[in-house]
């Protein structure tokens, strides 16, 4: 059962996850979204930058994480040029955010240590 969020008066979790969503909406008709696809497709294919092969669902990864949206470079990150994008088959774009948010738990974790 998931645990329901007290409202807050302000931005709190609920505001932060809205705004989130919305700009990634944005984001998602973006036009330097629109060159990396088209840099990922070859004959009517789409193919992974990292592994190189034909993948039938791409997904656009930004290649340095976007982070959280309230400290303030959020915008700027999400809305980087085509060039800090990558086009992805779902196997690298999952092993990639694997690894990311273990990097970000143990930074975490480090910065709560005494």
């Amino acid at each position: 059962m998931a645990t329901k969020l007290k409202p807050t008066d302000g931005l709190g979790p609920k505001e932060i996850s809205k705004i989130r969503s919305a700009l990634r909406q944005v984001w998602h008709r973006s036009h330097a979204r629109k060159l990396c696809v088209q840099r990922c497709t070859k004959n009517g294919w789409t193919y992974c930058e990292q592994c190189k092969k034909k993948t039938p669902k791409l997904k656009i990864d930004h290649i340095e994480a976007c982070g959280d949206v309230a400290d303030g470079n959020y915008l700027k990150r999400l809305f980087t040029p085509s060039k800090n994008l990558q086009g992805l088959c779902d196997e690298c774009h999952k092993a990639k955010t694997k690894m990311e948010r273990a990097k970000l738990k143990k930074k975490v974790k480090e910065d709560h240590e005494w």
